[in-house]
Formats: C-alpha cells, sequence, structure tokens
C-alpha cells in the first residue's frame, strides 16, 4: 500500500452492499446503494477538579461504544422494502406481485458486507453485523420526477466472537492508467 502523503490514498468510494439475515442461508443483494455511511459513537463522563477557583478537567471516561450505519437504497425490491418496513415478503403471485407484510418483525438482523469496487483508490470492504432500525421516508409519489429512496438506519452490534462493531478490509490501490 502507498505510504503517505500519496494521491493513491485518496477515495471515491463505490461498491456493492449484500444482508443476510438471522437465520437466512445467503447473502442478499441490495442492489444499488449511493450511500453507505458508518458513524462511531463515543459517550464520555468528565470529571471537573473543584481544588481551585476555576475547576479544571483532570479525568474522561469512555462510558459508552457504538456505531450506526445509515445507508440508501434507489431500487425498490420486495427484499429492501421488507427491510425498510421491518416486514415480510410474501411469495410471488401468479402474475409476479409480491406483497410486503409491514411491521411483521419486532427486528431484522444480521449481517452486512459492503465489497469496495472503486476505480480510484484502495477498495474498502466492511462486514459487520446489524439491527435495523427504519428511519426516513419511502415517497413513492414524487413531485419532483425524482428517483424514490429507502434510507436505513442500523444500529452496529458488537460480535460475540471477535468483539469487535464491524471489521474493515483495505485492499491494495487500483491503479487507473
Amino acid at each position: 500500500m502507498p505510504v503517505s502523503p500519496s494521491v493513491q490514498n485518496y477515495h471515491i468510494g463505490k461498491g456493492v452492499v449484500t444482508f443476510k439475515e438471522d437465520g437466512g442461508s445467503t447473502f442478499v443483494d441490495l442492489g444499488n446503494a449511493p450511500s453507505f455511511v458508518w458513524t462511531p459513537k463515543v459517550e464520555k463522563k468528565e470529571h471537573f477538579s473543584s481544588r481551585e477557583g476555576v475547576k479544571v478537567k483532570d479525568f474522561t471516561a469512555i462510558t459508552q461504544v457504538g456505531a450506526t450505519i445509515k445507508m440508501t437504497l434507489d431500487e425498490i425490491t420486495p427484499a429492501n422494502l421488507a427491510i425498510f418496513t421491518l416486514g415480510e415478503a410474501g411469495a410471488p403471485d401468479v402474475d409476479g406481485s409480491v406483497q410486503v407484510s409491514a411491521f411483521k418483525k419486532l427486528e431484522i438482523s444480521g449481517i452486512i458486507q459492503v465489497d469496495g469496487t472503486n476505480d480510484i483508490g484502495q477498495h474498502v470492504d466492511f462486514t459487520g453485523r446489524i439491527s435495523i432500525n427504519p428511519t426516513g421516508d419511502f415517497n413513492f409519489i414524487t413531485d419532483a420526477d425524482d428517483f424514490s429512496k429507502l434510507e436505513i438506519e442500523a444500529e452496529v452490534q458488537k460480535d460475540d466472537v471477535d468483539g469487535t462493531f464491524g471489521v474493515f478490509t483495505v485492499h491494495e490501490a487500483v491503479v487507473v492508467p
């Protein structure tokens, strides 16, 4: 890998997002995901000494760690709608229609994977355990002739085996002539 500083370390991220729900046997491709964001959450408790005229911070303890994922999916499929609504997708009818029943589940959890496919910079992959929290709106009628999107948020769960909140893998940069 290039040592910093190097323009080969710049990254314009692209990738394929897949999800395997707990109890499922295979990863499902979630389609085009124009946005996938991992955000750390760290809570701290600060302590201040009151031994002088102006209190002075003398200690900070980390009391909680975690992470969230926010992703935008713009392929409106029964599987994606089921994830977005904590629902269940039924079997296709004779005409190919599929019904999605919203809030049939109290939780959807499983393993999410992102496989980096970008042309510029290192490919960054991510694998982690998540619990889905439906957020955002599903505008299935739009006034601006815009594409509909599903915005999904998930809490990253601590892995029982290795104690991580997901694993990032950085692959050698792709050099485009």
